[in-house]
């Protein structure tokens, strides 16, 4: 072999281990871990209330969850606790678990006042008012692909139409192919069928969800669970919801404890499947 041929030779084998090395460097590297930014909602007042945003390793959509918005409605808060512990891998979950922490103490709708009916609220309004600014900036702020406020009723919707429960409640007739796909991934897995979820469509105006779609173009939607069922159900129906909310948007996730992945996690569905 010439001494030109030699040289060519070595230095292919010297790119070769390099790009070699460089690969076994990366895989060696951890993946990024989940970020996770903490804050205070209202801090120095009666109802200041803590916030989460998780981040996953890879960017993606942001989904926005606000429990506790009632003061009674005990799934909801519960549900949003929980998902604290939920691992974020795609995306990004802005959470604000117990809203209306004055609420929530005495285990009231609305005390001193209903806050979930003031939105976008007032920075220089009273206590409620103001607290409905602070929830209402982060949501603005943070730029979600989707909102959900976590609810409950004290009925059935299917048997009462007058109640919610058992549904995802929202403003506006154009979000309803939005919300319907959104059901299709989670009532597969929902027994018995009878407490399987509907579309319901009522607007409430000066609630969250109704003024984040009219202002900010943001889909948004409450997710009611019926108190008629038990709690623990209650509670894990309002996180199989959830977790088709993050399917629906792509989000990367891992759940805590005992509750599995939706059967339909990861599947490609039209209108009406599921």
């Amino acid at each position: 072999m010439s001494r030109t041929a030699t040289m060519i030779a070595l230095a292919a084998t010297a790119v070769r281990v390099a790009v070699l090395s460089s690969a076994l460097a990366a895989a060696a590297l951890p993946a990024r871990a989940e970020e996770v930014q903490t804050g205070m909602l209202m801090e120095g007042t009666p109802c200041a209330t803590k916030y989460w945003i998780k981040s996953g390793e890879v960017e993606g959509p942001r989904l926005f969850v606000a429990g506790g918005m009632h003061g009674d409605e005990v799934a909801g808060y519960l549900a949003a606790d929980r998902l604290v512990d939920w691992r974020i891998t795609k995306g990004t979950l802005i959470l604000v678990p117990r809203a209306h922490k004055m609420a929530i103490a005495r285990g009231e709708r609305a005390y001193p006042g209903n806050m979930n009916a003031l939105f976008p609220g007032d920075a220089q309004g009273d206590l409620m008012h103001r607290l409905a600014a602070a929830i209402w900036a982060l949501m603005r702020d943070s730029k979600p692909d989707l909102i959900v406020t976590l609810h409950e009723s004290v009925g059935f919707y299917r048997e009462e139409p007058d109640r919610y429960g058992q549904t995802l409640t929202y403003d506006f007739d154009a979000l309803t192919p939005h919300m319907q796909a959104i059901l299709d991934r989670v009532n597969p897995d929902i027994t018995p069928e009878h407490d399987r979820f509907l579309v319901k469509v009522k607007p409430f105006e000066h609630c969250p969800t109704y003024e984040a779609y009219r202002w900010l173009k943001v889909p948004a939607t409450s997710i009611e669970t019926c108190r008629k069922l038990p709690l623990e159900t209650r509670i894990r129906h309002q996180l199989m919801v959830l977790m088709a909310c993050m399917d629906d948007l792509g989000m990367g996730y891992e759940p805590a404890g005992d509750l599995p992945r939706l059967s339909t996690a990861g599947a490609q569905l039209t209108p009406g499947e599921g």
